[in-house]
């Protein structure tokens, strides 16, 4: 996943397919992303940014 606003990459583990297609078809991904995504599984920094 890369966030566009402050450029970092993120890998996130074990995200299953169908949720993945979900967000996806969201059309509201930032919402889709907060309420099924972010805090569900674990994820690292993997572009710019990484320190």
């Amino acid at each position: 996943m890369w966030f566009v606003a402050s450029g970092k990459r993120y890998e996130f583990e074990d995200v299953p397919p169908e949720t993945f297609a979900a967000f996806k078809a969201a059309f509201a991904k930032g919402r889709f992303f907060n309420e099924h995504i972010r805090n569900h599984f674990r994820y690292r920094l993997v572009g710019p940014g990484v320190d």
